[in-house]
């Protein structure tokens, strides 16, 4: 039977998945919000999930090495929308498809921005967000093509204020599965079809 993945279905994802579903006998995709892809992947309706990396403790998985969503520095699709200096926000609203986002938002907000803000779970509706909070956590293709400038906001992006307070990558999910739920090989096309969507990114 085919490997059952679970992906994001965030633009930034595409080069982890470039051709993979022009192999149907060794994978089936499926594609949600990496929250459900977690979900997914606990409830065993996937084999491999595109997971949160917060979602990764307690759990016994293992990783398929050196795929992952990271970045070093600037990452554009996981950011704060702010109408007010951080210093001053007093109320965020979260995106409820993220989870790992939220965790490394409050470890910023702890000891990096050193405010405590009222943290309110919404539905990634940027402007219902800023209407209702001084500021919003937004991921995915919502975060990259938000025109912040259009609507007053600043954008503040976390992979580079994580940077800026660690000097360290961030590893924001990888793919994860179940012991033996996979092959060698299986791993070897994952792996190969990041380098096909690395290089195809790239022309």
């Amino acid at each position: 039977m085919p490997v059952r993945l679970g992906a994001v279905s965030y633009l930034n994802t595409r080069p982890l998945v470039y051709g993979l579903e022009q192999q149907p006998d060794r994978f089936t995709l499926r594609f949600d919000v990496p929250a459900r892809c977690a979900e997914l992947l606990h409830a065993n309706d996937v084999d491999l999930g595109l997971i949160p990396s917060i979602e990764y403790p307690g759990h016994d998985y293992r990783i398929v090495p050196g795929v992952s969503i990271a970045s070093n520095g600037p990452v554009a699709s996981v950011a704060i929308f702010t109408k007010a200096p951080m210093e001053r926000v007093q109320s965020i609203a979260l995106d409820t498809s993220s989870r790992t986002s939220v965790a490394l938002l409050r470890v910023l907000c702890a000891r990096w921005f050193e405010i405590e803000p009222r943290l309110v779970s919404m539905p990634p509706d940027l402007g219902r967000m800023v209407g209702e909070c001084d500021a919003a956590l937004v991921i995915g293709d919502n975060a990259l093509f938000a025109d912040a400038d259009t609507m007053g906001l600043e954008k503040v992006d976390l992979g580079e204020e994580w940077i800026g307070m660690t000097g360290l990558p961030f590893v924001y999910a990888f793919w994860a599965g179940r012991p033996r739920v996979i092959t060698a090989p299986d791993v070897a096309a994952l792996q190969a079809a990041r380098d096909r969507g690395l290089a195809a990114t790239a022309t």
